[in-house]
């Protein structure tokens, strides 16, 4: 028993040693339950017509729990997130389709648990003005970054250096080696999956970047290389490698915030066809009422100008909306509009959005999608509700895809 006890309090002084020379420990975390259903007509499991908003083939739904924890000891800091996605039983009544696990699935194959590290990286100097991020983080740039309007957010395996040698001017460079996203299928009927499975990440990418900030305006360049880029589509032989140049800039006009966009993609496959985008996008406040604006226009290239790592599931190009995203206006010979109208009556946050894509090559990718946005918090809970009417020219695509939707968030933080 002294032995037992003489252990305890060696085990308990360790503890309280490596404890008190860590810093900055904050933890954080939240649960969200996510909901969505449609009319479209596309049944989850049997892909059968004539669905309802509300009925249980044709919704789907998750319930995210996430525990995140920083801290640092001297130099070095730490980051870890922890998520656990769950159906909740919400299978035997609510909905027949999950949000993760592999997008939407049949729950009869998709799993109903799964508990994963999102986040686990450390940062530590390793030059003057530079730091090193290492390990499974979240990452923001143009063309690879992650997704947070699904149930859970994707992350990557990566590795960015950040340099702030220079005033207002901030130099990235950057590997990524693994994701936990659909990166492989950049057809238009994929979500993407965002669990506990890492898969590499094409053949690994590469990204630099200059970053540029002073007063009321900033520019943005990056530049990137994307190893074997595999998967349906242009991609479809395999073993390419992309090239894509990113630069936006921005800056006050006025009462207007205005911003402009210039993507140039191309890769080295046969009869290869550059990609170029151009885009525009304009805010301003009038009383209460914040207006915006957006157009954007792709060429008749070969690879869409959106998220490479969920197989161009969303886009950075100002003009996506909810499901009029990356699928349909960063895709080549797409042209796009978007307005919208925000503000608050009371507490709650209301937005009024439209959305039209036209393509002069493929009748399947033009849509019209206007939708509502609520806000609005209760307590501790954080409630989001969408409400969408989608309309496609293509009749049978309008047939799957043309409807009303309706997605549901609730949110707690702590």
């Amino acid at each position: 028993m002294k032995k037992i006890l003489v252990s305890v309090a060696a085990a308990t002084m360790a503890l309280s040693t490596t404890a008190s020379a860590l810093e900055d420990i904050k933890v954080s975390g939240q649960a969200k339950l996510w909901y969505e259903t449609s009319n479209n007509g596309t049944d989850i499991r049997t892909a059968t017509e004539d669905k309802s908003l509300f009925d249980k083939d044709s919704s789907t739904g998750e319930v995210v729990f996430k525990l995140g924890m920083t801290g640092k000891q001297g130099d070095v800091g730490f980051g870890a997130t922890l998520y656990h996605a769950s159906t909740m039983g919400l299978e035997n009544d609510v909905v027949s389709g999950v949000r993760t696990n592999g997008g939407v699935d049949d729950l009869t194959n998709a799993g109903n648990d799964s508990t994963y590290f999102g986040e686990l990286y450390f940062t530590a100097p390793v030059a003057p003005d530079t730091l090193l991020k290492f390990g499974r983080q979240e990452l923001d740039t143009p063309l690879a970054f992650t997704e947070r309007w699904n149930a859970a957010p994707n992350t990557f395996n990566a590795a960015v250096a950040i340099n702030n040698s220079v005033d207002n001017l901030t130099l990235i460079g950057a590997y990524v080696g693994q994701g936990n996203a659909n990166q492989a299928n950049p057809g238009l009927t994929a979500d993407f999956a965002s669990s506990a499975t890492f898969e590499s990440y094409y053949g690994t990418a590469y990204a630099l970047a200059a970053l540029y900030k002073k007063d009321a305006m900033a520019a943005n360049v990056w530049l990137y290389q994307i190893n074997n880029v595999g998967g349906t589509g242009i991609f479809n032989n395999g073993g390419l490698t992309v090239n894509a140049l990113w630069a936006d800039a921005g800056m006050k006009l006025g009462d207007a915030n205005v911003k402009g966009i210039l993507a140039y993609l191309t890769h080295d496959g046969d009869n290869a066809e550059e990609t170029m985008a151009v885009a525009a996008s304009a805010d301003m406040k009038v009383s209460d009422i914040t207006l915006f604006g957006a157009a954007s226009y792709v060429n008749d290239g070969d690879i869409p100008v959106a998220n490479t790592a969920t197989g161009f599931k969303k886009t950075m190009l100002p003009t996506q909306g909810i499901y009029t995203d990356g699928k349909y206006v960063a895709q080549p010979s797409s042209t796009a509009v978007k307005v919208s109208a925000s503000t608050k009556l009371g507490d709650t946050g209301v937005s009024l959005n439209a959305v039209h894509n036209m393509n002069s090559d493929y009748d399947h990718l033009e849509t019209t999608e206007i939708y509502a946005t609520v806000k609005q918090k209760v307590g501790a809970f954080d409630l989001m509700g969408i409400v969408m009417h989608r309309m496609m020219d293509d009749d049978a695509t309008d047939d799957t895809h043309g409807g009303q939707y309706v997605r549901i968030v609730a949110s707690v933080n702590f």
